[in-house]
């Protein structure tokens, strides 16, 4: 091989891992854009759906009866807890 040969090759490695640190470094800067103009509304109601999740929720009773082949939703629980 010849010095020119090789010189090409390693200068297309190069063109390479720079072309790839660019991509990186392109990523991480987009992220740090990104990350600085959250939206507050969005942060918001994440928080709004956190705190409900925290609430108890009230049971509410059926209006209908169940029918004969039909059964409560926890009716497993109540099974392994009789026995």
């Amino acid at each position: 091989m010849s010095t020119v040969e090789s010189d090409a090759f390693a200068v297309a490695m190069l063109v390479v891992i720079f072309s790839a640190l660019g991509v990186v470094g392109l990523l991480l800067l987009c992220m740090r854009w990104r990350s600085s103009r959250r939206d507050h509304h969005v942060d918001a109601l994440l928080e709004e759906m956190a705190e409900e999740s925290r609430r108890p929720v009230a049971h509410q009773s059926k209006s209908e009866p169940l029918a004969p082949w039909e059964r409560e939703a926890d009716w497993w629980k109540k099974k392994s807890s009789d026995s």
